[in-house]
């Protein structure tokens, strides 16, 4: 008897518990203001050095270029594996050369493509990801290898008026 009416309020307990998942899958609470867009307040970095900007669990990479570098980056087309970023995940503005929308700045996210380990500076003005082989010039795009990967992926973003705050749409 005892037997029965433990087993009977156990489960009780896990019909209720499955119904408490299932509505908090279910209905979301939250204001749809929060997580729908990241704002990062930028100071005037010094050129041509990557900067990480992390908040929650995005990090994503910014580049101020100097003019040098935008040149180098429109000549050198040969070494890329998709100089045209046709396989490549990228906003409609970002579809140029420079994988921008402004040609100074340079916005994608902090992680690779080929094993989607964080970035780290390369030398000679690339990007390496951190646990492979992959490597990216200053726009993102991927340089030959013997293992084929995407370009960086660029996320939808905006700057206000002075380059000062950059708002990412992830």
């Amino acid at each position: 008897m005892v037997l029965l009416r433990t087993t009977k309020f156990l489960l009780g307990l896990l019909v209720l518990a499955l119904l408490f998942v299932l509505a908090d899958f279910t209905f979301d609470v939250r204001p749809p203001e929060i997580y729908s867009s990241y704002r990062f307040t930028l100071t005037r970095s010094s050129l041509d050095q990557p900067v990480w900007l992390q908040q929650d669990n995005l990090t994503i990479l910014f580049i101020r270029r100097s003019k040098q570098v935008i040149e180098d980056l429109r000549k050198h087309r040969k070494n890329l594996q998709d100089p045209d970023s046709d396989s490549s995940r990228q906003p409609d503005y970002a579809k140029n050369n420079l994988r921008s929308r402004n040609e100074q700045y340079f916005v994608a996210y902090g992680s690779g493509t080929d094993l989607g380990c964080p970035l780290k500076a390369g030398i000679e003005y690339t990007l390496k990801e951190s646990c492979g082989t992959a490597s990216y010039d200053y726009a993102g795009r991927a340089i030959n290898a013997e293992i084929r990967f995407l370009n960086l992926r660029i996320p939808d973003y905006t700057f206000n008026h002075d380059f000062s705050v950059l708002t990412v749409n992830p």
